[in-house]
């Protein structure tokens, strides 16, 4: 048997186990509710619950709603033939186990064919390795596991790239504006499409089928009710304290979660960030056509996200996990591939051991997000409910025999979170910069700080020429 097939095989396993047996049951609390909203006061008024219940948000734009909508009233209707044809009891057990089982299932369905199309995309343009590494992306089997959006994004921001590549600029807004219209992430990328393009009509073609798209998508919510879309796709955001592996969350996490130290990391946040993303947009250097090129500026940008975001969850390292793969596995930088590995387990454990640890013990844990306490061992009980209580079982009785060490962690889950944060950070800083970046001692400091010295009196005197032309007129 071929080597990548064997590998796909093995791979599909996990995938396909990873769907039926779990999913999040904090998150999926909150997308059913966007199912009754549907049922209640109509799919256009998706955005107006947050307002009286937090618990009905809908954070995400409006394509990412839709898609588990339409795929969860799906594994319903199949729910309910079943049990027409067959007869099983209402109140059986195994009604329960085919019930879940079947919704997870078929409401992943979208998520499952991402995954294969996108390593369909990888082995046409890069080849069987970089296949490989796709399809043992840890990133991506916690999304389809715990049931995120992400790999339905870079479906379409991968394929769009491509097409970027390829000067098919109508092609390449389209994708771009239906990964926006699941998550934002692509709206950071524009400036690269800009860069590379060769003429300006290029461009104006691009960022025209890109706000189509993405307009075409949130318009008609956007119309019924501005304020509750702003509230659930910007504010919501915006008052987030810094979760899970951000490298903000370091002093919160250290200060024990002091309200004060949290409230100013949050403030001085976005001027870092922005500071950080602007300085890469001075260092990225894509040219028309040219893949490395827009490959690696892409990769940058998404790295800035991956790494200094004020959130940053374990399944959004799969973001840059295409492209990191494409530099690293062609440049057989072997450290690198070795670190992302790290990472990747890293962005695994920190949330797995914040849920797991307090649900052995039973004892509660902290959601960053809604900074309050939950039921831990509730959580972890509902997200395993169906075909998944035994995988649960069989945690609960391994993690039995290791209650006095999970005591230990639980007294010091914010320390051992702090070593976590800094480990994924430094695994990526150094991929980054050594590997991506390629600055490695310090000339190469030096070629970039001449780069950007350059970029902006570039910019500078264009921006002269122009506002004297201006005043001409």
């Amino acid at each position: 048997m071929n080597k990548l097939w064997r590998d796909i095989i093995i791979a599909s396993i996990i995938i396909v186990v990873a769907a039926v047996i779990v999913w999040n049951y904090y998150d999926i609390t909150i997308f059913t509710n966007w199912i009754k909203i549907y049922n209640e006061i109509g799919l256009l008024n998706l955005y107006t619950m947050y307002r009286y219940n937090e618990s009905y948000r809908v954070v995400y734009f409006p394509l990412a709603p839709l898609t588990f909508i339409a795929f969860y009233n799906l594994g319903e209707t199949t729910v309910e033939t079943l049990v027409n044809t067959t007869g099983i009891s209402a109140n059986s057990t195994q009604l329960e186990v085919i019930t879940t089982t079947i919704l997870r299932i078929i409401s992943k369905i979208p998520l499952i064919l991402s995954v294969y199309l996108t390593a369909y995309i990888l082995y046409k343009k890069e080849g069987p390795d970089v296949t490989r590494w796709w399809f043992y992306s840890i990133p991506l089997i916690i999304a389809v596991a715990t049931y995120q959006f992400d790999p339905l994004m870079i479906l379409f921001l991968l394929a769009g790239s491509y097409w970027l590549v390829e000067k098919k600029w109508l092609r390449a807004g389209i994708a771009w504006g239906l990964g926006t219209a699941i998550k934002y992430v692509p709206i950071i990328l524009v400036p690269v499409a800009f860069m590379a393009s060769e003429k300006k009509r290029d461009f104006i073609k691009f960022l025209t089928a890109f706000v189509g798209v993405v307009l075409a998508v949130t318009l008609p919510f956007l119309i019924i009710d501005p304020e509750g879309f702003y509230m659930n796709v910007f504010e919501f955001h915006s008052d987030r304290p810094p979760q899970y592996l951000s490298i903000f969350n370091v002093p919160v996490l250290l200060s024990n979660r002091d309200p004060v130290i949290t409230h100013i990391v949050t403030q001085i946040w976005p001027y870092i960030f922005a500071a950080i993303y602007i300085i890469t947009l001075l260092i990225i250097k894509p040219k028309p056509g040219d893949k490395d090129s827009i490959f690696i500026s892409i990769l940058a940008l998404l790295l800035v996200f991956t790494i200094f975001n004020k959130v940053i969850n374990p399944n959004y390292l799969l973001w840059s996990y295409p492209y990191i793969i494409y530099v690293l596995v062609k440049r057989r930088r072997k450290l690198g591939l070795n670190l992302l590995v790290v990472a990747s387990i890293t962005a695994m454990l920190w949330p797995g051991l914040y849920l797991y640890v307090p649900a052995i013990l039973n004892k509660p844990t902290y959601i960053e997000e809604e900074m309050r306490y939950y039921n831990a061992r509730l959580l972890v009980e509902k997200s395993f409910q169906g075909s998944g209580k035994i995988v649960l079982q069989l945690l609960f009785l391994i993690g039995g025999f290791f209650k006095p060490i999970l005591s230990i962690i639980y007294d010091n889950i914010n320390l051992l979170g702090v070593i976590m944060i800094l480990t994924y950070f430094l695994s990526l800083m150094y991929i980054a910069v050594h590997e991506i970046g390629e600055v490695k001692d310090k000339d190469d400091l030096k070629r970039v700080i001449k780069q950007i010295h350059t970029r902006i009196y570039t910019i500078l005197l264009y921006s002269i020429k122009t506002m004297k032309m201006l005043f001409k007129h």
